[in-house]
């Protein structure tokens, strides 16, 4: 009962609410993004691409920062090398939270808390992005995301093409039990033929995978596939950088339409 209820919340918050901008790319666009990003993603994720000439995007939870006793753990020195390597730091909640299950007060805190250890940690650096934990929202927080950053990434499968909701951006898993590595060339030789933006994400990456997360073989046979096709691997903001160039709109500007539209029909 609690996934169906769960699922209406999320399908719900999908229906009556977008950031929806057209996309029209000139050539596609492939993101590496990682949730909780224990160490393993930030160690053998980030060097496998690091490896490749790419950068990728970490969704982190401050609350595993030297959480020893977590089986999700990262430490300063790896955010450290991770922004000196040119990756990105996104917003995963603080307390890595079902935003499905917590009064909006009460999530709208937690995520500005994880913004505030962020900038004790390195006061000139602020959360641009953000991803749902267990790809949980309601309509309230979808709305207030919106706002805070510049794109939430959801969980629902497939490729950005076409119009993308900016606030519930889909991707594809790099699961250990997932996806063959056949079928995840599949996603990227469509990407290809219709200039969409594939945006994969995994969890750990390391010799004993959870199932959210991927062999350092698996990812970086992914990895390989999009360096020998000359694809343009972004990180998520470093993406919408180049979407705005193409449109020469900034998006917020969708935003403060839809938003129009919205509370004028429901």
């Amino acid at each position: 009962m609690d996934k169906i209820f769960k699922f209406f919340k999320r399908e719900w918050a999908n229906l009556t609410f977008q950031k929806s901008i057209p996309l029209s790319l000139d050539q596609p666009i492939i993101s590496f993004t990682f949730d909780d990003a224990p160490s393993s993603a930030f160690v053998n994720g980030g060097g496998i691409l690091e490896k490749y000439g790419f950068a990728g995007t970490f969704y982190i939870a401050l609350t595993f920062l030297d959480k020893k006793d977590s089986t999700v753990s990262f430490s300063k020195e790896e955010l450290e090398n991770a922004l000196a390597n040119q990756h990105e730091l996104a917003c995963h909640t603080y307390s890595h939270i079902d935003l499905s299950k917590t009064r909006l007060s009460k999530s709208k805190a937690d995520i500005k808390h994880n913004q505030a250890v962020l900038s004790a940690l390195f006061p000139q650096l602020s959360f641009k992005n953000f991803s749902y934990p267990f790809g949980a929202k309601t309509r309230g927080i979808k709305v207030f995301l919106s706002k805070e950053f510049r794109s939430a990434r959801g969980i629902g499968h497939g490729l950005n093409l076409n119009k993308a909701d900016l606030a519930n951006l889909k991707t594809v898993k790099l699961y250990k039990d997932r996806y063959t590595l056949e079928e995840i060339n599949q996603q990227i030789e469509k990407a290809i033929a219709e200039n969409a933006w594939l945006i994969f994400y995994t969890h750990d990456v390391c010799e004993q995978a959870t199932p959210y997360g991927c062999i350092p073989a698996y990812f970086e046979a992914v990895v390989k596939t999009c360096a020998e096709r000359r694809l343009k691997v972004l990180t998520i903001d470093k993406a919408l950088n180049k979407i705005e160039a193409i449109t020469g709109v900034s998006l917020s500007s969708f935003l403060s339409i839809f938003e129009l539209l919205d509370f004028s029909i429901l």
